[in-house]
C-alpha cells in the first residue's frame, strides 16, 4: 500500500513538472533531429525509466518464482515424510509388547 501512494505521489509531481514546462525544444540523437513540446520529452522519458526499471526487475522475479515453487516442493515432500513416519511410529507402538514393570 505504500508503495502504491509513493508511485502516485511521484506521478503527480512528474504530471506537474512536465505540465510547467511546455517550450518547444530540439531533440537530436546522431543525425536524427526532431522538434516537440519539453512535456513530452519529460514524460516519454519517465515512460522510457519505467520500461527499463520494469525489464530489469523481470531476472530477479523469475529467480523468486522458482525458488518459491522448490521450497513448496520441498515442503510437500518433507510433510509427506513426516506422515509416513508418523505412521511408522503409531504401528511400531501398536505392535510392540508392553513394558514389564518390576
Amino acid at each position: 500500500m505504500g508503495l502504491l501512494f509513493l508511485a502516485l505521489v511521484l506521478a503527480l509531481l512528474t504530471a506537474a513538472f512536465a505540465l510547467q514546462n511546455t517550450d518547444s525544444v530540439t531533440v537530436r540523437m546522431l543525425l536524427w533531429e526532431y522538434q516537440t513540446s519539453l512535456v513530452l520529452v519529460i514524460l516519454g522519458s519517465v515512460a522510457v525509466g519505467i520500461v527499463l526499471t520494469f525489464l530489469s526487475s523481470l531476472g530477479r522475479r523469475w529467480k523468486r518464482s522458482h525458488t518459491l515453487r522448490s521450497l513448496q516442493s520441498t515442503v510437500e515432500s518433507q510433510g509427506e515424510r513426516i506422515r509416513e513416519l508418523e505412521k511408522e511410529l503409531h504401528l511400531s507402538r501398536e505392535n510392540s509388547p508392553p513394558p514389564i514393570s518390576g
